[in-house]
Protein backbone atom coordinates (compact mmCIF):
# COMPACT_ATOMS: atom_id res chain seq x y z
CA UNK A 1 0.00 0.00 0.00
CA UNK A 2 1.25 3.47 -0.90
CA UNK A 3 1.68 5.46 2.31
CA UNK A 4 0.64 9.01 1.52
CA UNK A 5 0.28 11.53 4.33
CA UNK A 6 -2.71 13.85 3.94
CA UNK A 7 -2.77 17.43 5.19
CA UNK A 8 -6.03 19.38 5.22
CA UNK A 9 -5.85 23.16 5.31
CA UNK A 10 -7.99 26.20 4.46
CA UNK A 11 -6.26 27.17 1.20
CA UNK A 12 -3.67 25.73 -1.18
CA UNK A 13 -2.93 28.47 -3.73
CA UNK A 14 0.72 27.51 -4.18
CA UNK A 15 1.62 23.94 -3.23
CA UNK A 16 5.32 24.91 -3.24
CA UNK A 17 4.59 26.96 -0.11
CA UNK A 18 4.14 23.63 1.69
CA UNK A 19 7.61 22.28 0.84
CA UNK A 20 8.55 22.21 4.52
CA UNK A 21 5.61 19.90 5.17
CA UNK A 22 6.64 17.67 2.27
CA UNK A 23 10.19 17.49 3.63
CA UNK A 24 8.91 16.41 7.06
CA UNK A 25 6.63 13.76 5.53
CA UNK A 26 9.45 12.25 3.49
CA UNK A 27 11.79 12.35 6.53
CA UNK A 28 9.26 10.18 8.36
CA UNK A 29 9.29 7.72 5.45
CA UNK A 30 5.92 8.56 3.96
CA UNK A 31 5.82 7.96 0.20
CA UNK A 32 4.39 11.39 -0.45
CA UNK A 33 2.19 14.22 0.75
CA UNK A 34 -1.29 15.32 -0.37
CA UNK A 35 -2.32 18.90 0.39
CA UNK A 36 -6.06 19.55 0.20
CA UNK A 37 -8.97 21.60 1.53
CA UNK A 38 -12.29 20.32 2.93
CA UNK A 39 -13.92 21.15 -0.41
CA UNK A 40 -11.55 18.75 -2.21
CA UNK A 41 -12.88 15.71 -0.34
CA UNK A 42 -15.43 13.47 -2.11
CA UNK A 43 -17.08 11.58 0.73
CA UNK A 44 -19.13 9.28 -1.52
CA UNK A 45 -16.20 8.13 -3.69
CA UNK A 46 -13.77 8.23 -0.75
CA UNK A 47 -11.35 10.21 -2.87
CA UNK A 48 -9.51 13.52 -2.55
CA UNK A 49 -8.46 15.79 -5.42
CA UNK A 50 -5.50 17.81 -4.23
CA UNK A 51 -1.84 18.66 -4.74
CA UNK A 52 0.40 15.61 -4.46
CA UNK A 53 4.10 15.77 -3.63
CA UNK A 54 5.88 12.62 -4.77
CA UNK A 55 9.33 11.81 -6.14
CA UNK A 56 10.49 15.38 -5.61
CA UNK A 57 7.75 17.29 -7.43
CA UNK A 58 4.18 18.56 -7.10
CA UNK A 59 1.26 17.59 -9.34
CA UNK A 60 -2.53 17.63 -9.31
CA UNK A 61 -3.92 14.23 -8.35
CA UNK A 62 -7.03 12.41 -7.24
CA UNK A 63 -6.28 9.57 -4.85
CA UNK A 64 -8.08 7.35 -2.30
CA UNK A 65 -8.28 8.62 1.27
CA UNK A 66 -4.78 8.76 2.84
CA UNK A 67 -4.34 6.35 5.77
CA UNK A 68 -3.51 9.20 8.18
CA UNK A 69 -4.04 12.97 8.01
CA UNK A 70 -3.11 16.22 9.76
CA UNK A 71 -5.41 19.23 10.02
CA UNK A 72 -3.59 22.58 9.99
CA UNK A 73 -6.39 24.79 8.66
CA UNK A 74 -8.00 27.95 10.04
CA UNK A 75 -11.41 27.85 8.43
CA UNK A 76 -14.15 30.33 7.60
CA UNK A 77 -17.55 29.45 9.10
CA UNK A 78 -18.62 27.89 5.78
CA UNK A 79 -15.48 25.79 5.45
CA UNK A 80 -15.57 24.91 9.15
CA UNK A 81 -18.91 23.16 8.57
CA UNK A 82 -17.42 21.16 5.71
CA UNK A 83 -14.25 20.37 7.67
CA UNK A 84 -16.36 19.07 10.56
CA UNK A 85 -18.19 16.69 8.21
CA UNK A 86 -14.88 15.47 6.78
CA UNK A 87 -13.38 14.84 10.22
CA UNK A 88 -16.42 12.88 11.38
CA UNK A 89 -15.69 10.20 8.77
CA UNK A 90 -14.12 7.09 10.28
CA UNK A 91 -12.69 6.33 6.82
CA UNK A 92 -10.45 9.42 6.93
CA UNK A 93 -8.47 9.32 10.21
CA UNK A 94 -6.69 12.39 11.61
CA UNK A 95 -3.91 12.66 14.17
CA UNK A 96 -6.09 14.94 16.27
CA UNK A 97 -9.64 16.23 16.45
CA UNK A 98 -11.33 19.47 17.49
CA UNK A 99 -12.51 20.69 20.87
CA UNK A 100 -15.24 23.05 19.70
CA UNK A 101 -15.47 26.71 20.60
CA UNK A 102 -14.10 28.35 23.74
CA UNK A 103 -17.36 27.92 25.67
CA UNK A 104 -17.56 24.21 24.90
CA UNK A 105 -13.96 23.79 26.06
CA UNK A 106 -14.80 25.67 29.25
CA UNK A 107 -17.77 23.36 29.87
CA UNK A 108 -15.35 20.41 29.88
CA UNK A 109 -12.67 22.13 31.99
CA UNK A 110 -15.12 22.97 34.79
CA UNK A 111 -15.83 19.25 35.23
CA UNK A 112 -12.36 18.83 36.71
CA UNK A 113 -12.18 19.36 40.47
CA UNK A 114 -8.42 19.84 40.06
CA UNK A 115 -8.80 22.69 37.54
CA UNK A 116 -11.75 24.50 39.13
CA UNK A 117 -9.65 26.72 41.45
CA UNK A 118 -7.71 28.00 38.42
CA UNK A 119 -10.70 28.82 36.18
CA UNK A 120 -12.04 32.32 35.69
CA UNK A 121 -15.78 33.09 35.60
CA UNK A 122 -16.54 32.60 31.89
CA UNK A 123 -19.88 32.58 30.06
CA UNK A 124 -21.20 32.89 26.54
CA UNK A 125 -22.79 36.29 25.91
CA UNK A 126 -26.47 35.61 25.24
CA UNK A 127 -27.66 39.24 25.34
CA UNK A 128 -26.11 42.68 25.64
CA UNK A 129 -28.02 43.18 28.89
CA UNK A 130 -26.47 40.01 30.34
CA UNK A 131 -23.03 41.35 29.46
CA UNK A 132 -23.72 44.67 31.18
CA UNK A 133 -24.78 42.78 34.33
CA UNK A 134 -21.61 40.66 34.15
CA UNK A 135 -19.46 43.80 33.98
CA UNK A 136 -21.27 45.36 36.93
CA UNK A 137 -20.65 42.18 38.92
CA UNK A 138 -16.96 41.76 38.04
CA UNK A 139 -16.07 45.44 37.33
CA UNK A 140 -13.69 44.60 34.46
CA UNK A 141 -14.38 41.98 31.77
CA UNK A 142 -12.76 40.59 28.60
CA UNK A 143 -15.11 40.18 25.63
CA UNK A 144 -13.75 37.56 23.20
CA UNK A 145 -14.93 36.03 19.90
CA UNK A 146 -16.03 32.49 20.73
CA UNK A 147 -13.97 31.05 17.85
CA UNK A 148 -11.22 33.67 17.93
CA UNK A 149 -7.48 33.09 17.81
CA UNK A 150 -4.31 35.14 17.88
CA UNK A 151 -5.76 37.73 20.24
CA UNK A 152 -7.95 39.20 17.47
CA UNK A 153 -11.18 40.97 18.34
CA UNK A 154 -10.63 41.00 22.12
CA UNK A 155 -12.19 43.93 24.00
CA UNK A 156 -11.82 44.92 27.64
CA UNK A 157 -14.75 46.72 29.29
CA UNK A 158 -14.31 48.32 32.72
CA UNK A 159 -16.85 49.99 34.98
CA UNK A 160 -15.43 53.33 36.16
CA UNK A 161 -17.59 55.57 38.35
CA UNK A 162 -20.55 56.63 36.19
CA UNK A 163 -19.29 55.30 32.83
CA UNK A 164 -17.61 52.37 31.08
CA UNK A 165 -14.12 52.34 29.55
CA UNK A 166 -13.75 50.26 26.37
CA UNK A 167 -10.21 49.18 25.35
CA UNK A 168 -9.12 47.48 22.12
CA UNK A 169 -5.55 46.95 20.98
CA UNK A 170 -4.62 49.39 18.25
CA UNK A 171 -7.46 51.81 19.05
CA UNK A 172 -7.93 54.72 21.39
CA UNK A 173 -9.86 54.04 24.59
CA UNK A 174 -13.56 54.91 24.53
CA UNK A 175 -15.68 56.24 27.36
CA UNK A 176 -19.32 55.19 27.20
CA UNK A 177 -22.15 56.44 29.43
CA UNK A 178 -23.88 53.60 31.27
CA UNK A 179 -26.92 53.86 29.02
CA UNK A 180 -24.86 53.29 25.84
CA UNK A 181 -22.91 50.13 26.67
CA UNK A 182 -25.72 47.72 25.74
CA UNK A 183 -26.03 49.34 22.31
CA UNK A 184 -22.27 49.10 21.79
CA UNK A 185 -22.22 45.42 22.77
CA UNK A 186 -25.12 44.63 20.42
CA UNK A 187 -22.97 45.99 17.61
CA UNK A 188 -20.10 43.71 18.63
CA UNK A 189 -22.37 40.67 18.92
CA UNK A 190 -23.61 41.36 15.39
CA UNK A 191 -20.20 40.20 14.11
CA UNK A 192 -20.57 36.75 15.69
CA UNK A 193 -20.82 34.89 18.97
CA UNK A 194 -18.71 36.02 21.94
CA UNK A 195 -17.85 34.99 25.48
CA UNK A 196 -17.24 37.13 28.54
CA UNK A 197 -14.51 36.41 31.05
CA UNK A 198 -13.61 38.18 34.27
CA UNK A 199 -10.50 40.33 33.82
CA UNK A 200 -7.60 39.75 36.16
CA UNK A 201 -4.64 42.04 36.65
CA UNK A 202 -1.81 40.19 34.90
CA UNK A 203 0.44 43.20 34.37
CA UNK A 204 4.06 42.98 35.44
CA UNK A 205 5.86 45.53 37.59
CA UNK A 206 6.44 47.68 34.47
CA UNK A 207 2.73 47.68 33.63
CA UNK A 208 2.87 45.31 30.65
CA UNK A 209 0.42 42.40 30.33
CA UNK A 210 2.02 38.95 30.39
CA UNK A 211 0.82 35.36 30.26
CA UNK A 212 2.34 31.91 29.83
CA UNK A 213 1.98 29.70 26.76
CA UNK A 214 2.74 25.99 27.20
CA UNK A 215 3.10 23.86 24.06
CA UNK A 216 2.10 20.23 24.65
CA UNK A 217 2.56 17.74 21.77
CA UNK A 218 2.26 14.01 21.10
CA UNK A 219 5.66 12.61 20.13
CA UNK A 220 6.81 9.71 17.97
CA UNK A 221 6.05 7.28 20.81
CA UNK A 222 2.47 8.55 21.10
CA UNK A 223 3.15 10.17 24.48
CA UNK A 224 2.44 13.74 25.54
CA UNK A 225 5.49 15.92 26.03
CA UNK A 226 5.97 19.56 27.02
CA UNK A 227 7.86 20.89 24.01
CA UNK A 228 8.21 24.34 25.49
CA UNK A 229 6.77 26.93 27.84
CA UNK A 230 7.36 30.66 27.72
CA UNK A 231 6.13 33.96 29.07
CA UNK A 232 4.53 36.17 26.41
CA UNK A 233 4.80 39.85 27.30
CA UNK A 234 2.68 42.39 25.44
CA UNK A 235 3.72 45.87 24.44
CA UNK A 236 3.10 48.58 27.03
CA UNK A 237 -0.53 49.68 26.87
CA UNK A 238 -1.77 46.56 25.06
CA UNK A 239 -4.54 44.47 26.61
CA UNK A 240 -3.20 41.19 25.10
CA UNK A 241 0.22 39.57 25.08
CA UNK A 242 0.07 37.89 21.67
CA UNK A 243 3.46 37.80 19.95
CA UNK A 244 1.91 38.55 16.55
CA UNK A 245 0.61 41.80 18.05
CA UNK A 246 4.14 42.91 18.89
CA UNK A 247 4.79 41.00 22.10
CA UNK A 248 7.95 39.13 23.06
CA UNK A 249 8.77 35.81 24.75
CA UNK A 250 10.91 34.95 27.79
CA UNK A 251 11.96 31.99 29.93
CA UNK A 252 9.22 31.24 32.47
CA UNK A 253 11.31 30.47 35.56
CA UNK A 254 13.58 33.49 35.19
CA UNK A 255 10.67 35.83 34.46
CA UNK A 256 8.56 34.70 37.42
CA UNK A 257 11.60 34.88 39.69
CA UNK A 258 12.19 38.49 38.61
CA UNK A 259 8.54 39.35 39.27
CA UNK A 260 7.87 37.41 42.49
CA UNK A 261 11.24 36.48 43.98
CA UNK A 262 13.20 33.21 43.88
CA UNK A 263 11.09 31.07 46.24
CA UNK A 264 7.67 32.10 44.93
CA UNK A 265 8.91 32.15 41.32
CA UNK A 266 10.06 28.55 41.61
CA UNK A 267 6.77 27.45 43.17
CA UNK A 268 4.72 29.24 40.50
CA UNK A 269 6.78 27.65 37.72
CA UNK A 270 6.10 24.20 39.18
CA UNK A 271 2.37 24.93 39.51
CA UNK A 272 1.81 26.24 35.97
CA UNK A 273 3.83 23.32 34.58
CA UNK A 274 1.71 20.86 36.57
CA UNK A 275 -1.54 22.46 35.36
CA UNK A 276 -0.41 22.42 31.73
CA UNK A 277 0.69 18.79 31.86
CA UNK A 278 -2.57 17.69 33.47
CA UNK A 279 -4.82 19.10 30.75
CA UNK A 280 -4.08 17.01 27.60
CA UNK A 281 -4.93 13.59 29.03
CA UNK A 282 -7.90 15.06 30.94
CA UNK A 283 -9.40 16.54 27.77
CA UNK A 284 -8.84 13.35 25.76
CA UNK A 285 -10.76 11.41 28.40
CA UNK A 286 -13.45 14.08 28.74
CA UNK A 287 -14.05 14.38 24.98
CA UNK A 288 -13.38 10.68 24.31
CA UNK A 289 -11.39 11.88 21.33
CA UNK A 290 -7.78 11.90 20.14
CA UNK A 291 -5.71 15.08 20.34
CA UNK A 292 -2.25 15.71 18.94
CA UNK A 293 -1.13 19.10 20.29
CA UNK A 294 -2.40 21.87 22.55
CA UNK A 295 -1.42 25.44 23.30
CA UNK A 296 -2.34 26.11 26.93
CA UNK A 297 -2.51 29.72 28.07
CA UNK A 298 -2.00 30.42 31.76
CA UNK A 299 -1.48 33.57 33.75
CA UNK A 300 -0.33 34.76 37.17
CA UNK A 301 -2.04 37.79 38.69
CA UNK A 302 -0.33 40.44 40.78
CA UNK A 303 -1.10 38.59 44.00
CA UNK A 304 0.76 35.54 42.68
CA UNK A 305 -2.28 33.37 41.96
CA UNK A 306 -2.10 31.20 38.81
CA UNK A 307 -5.03 31.03 36.38
CA UNK A 308 -5.93 28.98 33.32
CA UNK A 309 -7.03 31.38 30.56
CA UNK A 310 -7.80 29.09 27.60
CA UNK A 311 -6.80 26.03 25.58
CA UNK A 312 -6.03 26.07 21.83
CA UNK A 313 -5.74 23.08 19.46
CA UNK A 314 -3.68 24.76 16.71
CA UNK A 315 -1.18 26.84 18.65
CA UNK A 316 1.43 29.09 17.12
CA UNK A 317 4.99 28.02 17.84
CA UNK A 318 6.92 31.27 17.67
CA UNK A 319 7.69 31.01 21.39
CA UNK A 320 9.89 28.03 20.55
CA UNK A 321 12.13 30.10 18.30
CA UNK A 322 12.19 33.13 20.62
CA UNK A 323 13.08 31.21 23.79
CA UNK A 324 14.55 27.86 22.72
CA UNK A 325 16.15 28.68 19.37
CA UNK A 326 15.87 27.65 15.72
CA UNK A 327 16.49 23.92 16.22
CA UNK A 328 13.83 23.52 18.92
CA UNK A 329 11.36 25.50 16.79
CA UNK A 330 11.98 23.24 13.79
CA UNK A 331 11.52 20.17 15.98
CA UNK A 332 8.19 21.53 17.29
CA UNK A 333 7.03 21.89 13.68
CA UNK A 334 8.19 18.36 12.81
CA UNK A 335 6.93 16.38 15.79
CA UNK A 336 3.40 16.06 14.40
CA UNK A 337 4.78 14.03 11.50
CA UNK A 338 6.52 11.68 13.91
CA UNK A 339 3.21 11.13 15.67
CA UNK A 340 1.45 10.57 12.33
CA UNK A 341 4.03 7.91 11.50
CA UNK A 342 3.50 6.26 14.89
CA UNK A 343 -0.25 6.09 14.30
CA UNK A 344 0.27 4.63 10.83
CA UNK A 345 2.55 1.90 12.16
CA UNK A 346 0.19 1.27 15.07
Amino acid sequence: MTKILGIMTHRVSRPQAFSRHAKSAIAEKFDGLLMYTPRDVNMKKRQISGNLYKNGSWSKATIPFPPINLDIGFYSPEDMHRATIVKKSSQLPFTGYGLGNKCKIQSHLVQSTYLKPYLLPTEQVKTAEAFVSFVKKHESVMLKPINGWGGKGIIRVTLHKDHFIVQRDGKDNQQLPRAELAKYVRGVLGSGRHLMQKWIDIRNTKGSVFDIRALLQKNGSGDWQTSGMAVREGKRGKITSNIKSGGDAYDVSQYLTNEFGAEMGEKLTETVTEIAEYIPSFLEKSYKSRLSELGIDLAVDRSGKPWLIEVNIKPGKMIMKRVYGQKAWEQSLHIGYQYARQLLEK
